[in-house]
């Protein structure tokens, strides 16, 4: 987990009793998953295969954490990485299949602010659609007239937070 029940307390003030804390771990988790899902953001090993016949190849996956290996029919080969644009360059190309071996994610206790901040803004809405058991209600009347409630996960104001972490924002 990116961020615990504690740092939902202490950095974004969210007050809830321990009673309650097996609800919010629920909503943490969901919360997690939904915002890397829609920032297109991985997390553990990949290996991914090349057809041959190229100098050059893009990683899918981002953000790269660490190169593990490069190899052009089973043999290590060696490369240099280019991290903006996610690039693998290899010193020659090969009809061969090329397989780069790299694990995604950050480096402990550099999870960039946006996304800890985008999560916790997905808690905090999944909790009051559930706490005001709101799901599937799009308005409702009030006094000074008649409320939307936003039912996008995450909302739409997370979703603007993520928009820079999409690998395909052209698309």
């Amino acid at each position: 987990m990116l961020l615990t029940l504690e740092d939902l307390r202490t950095k974004y003030e969210f007050s809830f009793p321990s009673s309650q804390e097996e609800s919010y771990m629920a909503l943490l988790g969901t919360a997690e998953e939904e915002v890397l899902a829609l920032a297109e953001i991985e997390q553990g090993d990949i290996e991914e295969h090349f057809a041959g016949g190229d100098t050059g190849y893009v990683l899918t996956y981002t953000p790269v954490l660490e190169i593990k290996s490069v190899k052009v029919n089973g043999e290590e080969v060696q490369y240099r990485y280019e991290k903006r644009a996610n690039y693998v360059a290899l010193s020659s190309s090969s009809d061969s299949d090329v397989v780069i071996s790299y694990s995604c994610g950050w480096a402990e206790g550099s999870v960039p602010e946006t996304i800890k901040l985008a999560i916790a803004f997905t808690v905090q809405h999944l909790a009051k659609l559930q706490g005001g058991k709101l799901l599937g209600i799009n308005s409702r009347n009030t006094e000074g007239g008649t409320e939307t409630i936003e039912q996008l996960t995450p909302p739409l104001a997370v979703q603007k937070m993520l928009e820079r972490f999409k690998r395909n924002k052209a698309l």
